[in-house]
């Protein structure tokens, strides 16, 4: 008589397959660290002692003599998890932009020079603000944080206007060697009163009357190549000014 007896076959699944994706593939070799064990198939088990290998650098040549190479296997790479940004580069990223805004140039400081500098020569005085480190401008801007008023500097208006709307500092060089004295320290200093300007033209002629009147001056006194239209240059208004300041207004005016 035939007796039918069951026995209980114990299967062991590859723990590495379990945590991928849940399959179950049975299991052919035990990975023991400590007390911790694991159950791998023939992949995963090459897989993981070539982690090995690579990382502790021992057992190489022993498995190479003592154990056949792995066939190849064809499994799917295992997914490799992709840090997430460390907020420390972060933050030394935006320190490099920083310092980086922080290295731009700041814009040149610029005055404005109005009038005739006791001692100085019209190009000279200029020369010498710009060889202190500042920009010579004839109409105030953001950069502008002076205004240099020298003799007759009240015929300026329009500087003398910007500077009182803007609230740039004045400094007055109309006391003989105040001037150089800045020139000398590097020091050009605000914090004079502001004049009121002036009424320079008393004649009664329009701006294109006047220029016509200046552009014929100049060419007889060293401009023959003045351009008939267009603004006129700012040397030959101050040079036309300069000859006709001692004249009397009707002569000045049909010179």
């Amino acid at each position: 008589m035939l007796k039918t007896v069951l026995v209980p076959v114990e299967r062991r699944f590859c723990d590495a397959h379990i945590a991928r994706d849940g399959s179950e593939k049975e299991a052919t070799d035990t990975l023991a660290l400590g007390a911790r064990t694991w159950d791998l198939c023939t992949e995963h088990a090459a897989t993981f002692g070539r982690y090995l290998v690579d990382a502790l650098g021992t057992g190489a040549a022993h498995d190479a003599e003592s154990e056949p190479d792995p066939a190849p296997v064809s499994a799917e790479p295992e997914p490799v998890a992709v840090a997430e940004p460390s907020p420390v580069v972060e933050s030394e990223r935006d320190a490099e932009d920083v310092s980086e805004e922080a290295a731009e140039p700041e814009p040149m400081r610029s005055v404005m020079l109005a009038g005739e500098v006791p001692g100085y020569e019209w190009q000279a005085a200029r020369d010498a603000l710009r060889n202190a480190g500042y920009e010579v401008v004839g109409r105030a801007d953001s950069t502008t944080v002076l205004l240099v008023l020298g003799e007759r500097g009240e015929n300026n208006g329009h500087k003398l206007r910007d500077a009182s709307e803007r609230g740039i500092p004045c400094m007055d060089v109309r006391k003989p060697g105040r001037f150089k004295s800045a020139v000398l320290s590097g020091e050009f200093v605000g914090g004079d009163p502001l004049p009121e300007p002036a009424k320079v033209d008393r004649s009664g002629m329009s701006d294109r009357e006047r220029n016509r009147v200046i552009r014929g001056w100049a060419r007889e006194n060293g401009w023959p190549n003045l351009p008939v239209q267009g603004r006129v240059p700012m040397q030959v208004r101050h040079a036309y000014e300069l000859a006709h300041q001692d004249a009397p207004e009707g002569k000045a005016a049909a010179a």
